[in-house]
């Protein structure tokens, strides 16, 4: 009898792991470009600020 391939065997492992992977990067992403996005509209209320002074 043939073996099974180790995917085959384990495929609910492999899909969880790669749903995992795929929503965790995302997230970080979005915290990455919303920190980003904040830090940006800062600085360009400093430099207004310094203009109207």
């Amino acid at each position: 009898m043939k073996s099974q391939s180790w995917l085959r065997r384990n495929w609910l492992l492999a899909g969880s792991g790669a749903f995992v992977t795929i929503h965790l990067s995302t997230w970080i992403l979005q915290k990455v470009m919303k920190s980003s996005v904040r830090s940006e509209v800062s600085i360009k209320r400093n430099a207004m600020k310094e203009k109207t002074d």
